[in-house]
């Protein structure tokens, strides 16, 4: 893999971390002024990114949506995907619920790992040692930037643990299932029906005539903005960099999540960085610097 393609992949990723982490400020909003439910907002938000991309692509970029579909291992594969996003959407935020999301947000920094544990089996794929060592950085680094070197702030309820280990699993999986799909048929119709399929199943267990929110203007601003940055552009981004780089390093990425919604909730609520979330802010900072720095051809870590 050339160097271009690896940067590519990395900014592809914290990309999408930044705009979930952005997202997260809106979806509070919604949640907690508004109304919304998690299944309301997963189950819009869902159907109607679906249907944003698949438009694009079709009127946009003037490709054939359907033809995908005439292949039945390849829609079944699409269908799988929605599925796992789905369920890791909802399983985040029932962690959320039994906890506060700085417990979940801790939990998810097992997605590498999970992913790394995964590829060894199948393919037989050891963790490097430059994995190893940005997985500590990460989960380091988002542990003192959510808890601010309170370790009290943290709910480890058996629910909560419970829930934010089962995203992570789903998590992890919709890292890997969809990568060869992808390459074959584009990120497009991947994410694009994939959403669409997730959030008409949401529906179903959530009809939108039953959905009791505020809409004002603001909610609706919100509402946009998850929809289509934190929804279309960030999984567009997440799982085109699965092109590029290996699911475990995508995953590694993902601690640019907390780290942008902190970084955004310090400018638009005049927050102060303290002693901890500032060293949390630079191990995240160096986990990137330590992937960035030129291969050796033995840094596997041997099982």
């Amino acid at each position: 893999m050339s160097d271009s393609s690896f940067s590519k992949g990395i900014g592809l990723a914290i990309a999408a971390s930044v705009f979930w982490g952005s997202m997260g400020v809106c979806a509070q909003y919604l949640l907690q002024q508004c109304s919304f439910t998690p299944l309301d907002l997963v189950s819009m938000r869902l159907v109607l990114a679906g249907l944003i991309l698949l438009i694009m692509e079709r009127l946009v970029f003037g490709r054939n949506i359907i033809s995908p579909l005439k292949d039945i291992r390849t829609t079944v594969g699409i269908l799988v995907a929605g599925l796992l996003i789905l369920v890791s959407q909802l399983t985040f935020m029932l962690a959320v619920a039994a906890s506060n999301a700085g417990t979940a947000a801790i939990v998810l920094t097992l997605v590498p790992l999970i992913c790394a544990f995964w590829l060894s089996i199948t393919e037989k794929r050891p963790l490097t040692m430059r994995e190893g060592i940005c997985f500590v950085l990460a989960a380091s680094g988002v542990f003192w930037i959510v808890t601010k070197g309170n370790f009290s702030t943290l709910d480890l309820s058996f629910a909560g643990v419970f829930w934010g280990f089962v995203s992570a699993i789903f998590s992890a999986a919709y890292s890997i299932q969809p990568r060869k799909l992808i390459m074959k048929v584009g990120v497009g119709p991947v994410v694009g029906f994939g959403m669409l399929f997730g959030g008409l199943v949401a529906s179903v267990m959530n009809p939108p005539w039953t959905m009791n929110v505020q809409w004002t203007a603001m909610s609706v601003s919100a509402f946009t903005y998850v929809v289509l940055v934190g929804t279309v552009a960030a999984f567009w981004c997440y799982l085109s960099s699965l092109k590029y780089v290996s699911a475990v390093i995508v995953g590694l990425m993902v601690c640019f999540e907390p780290l942008s919604a902190y970084l955004l909730s310090v400018f638009a609520f005049d927050l102060r960085i303290g002693m901890w979330e500032g060293a949390g802010i630079c191990l995240v900072l160096l986990n990137v610097l330590v992937l960035s720095l030129p291969k050796k051809s033995s840094e596997a870590i041997k099982p």
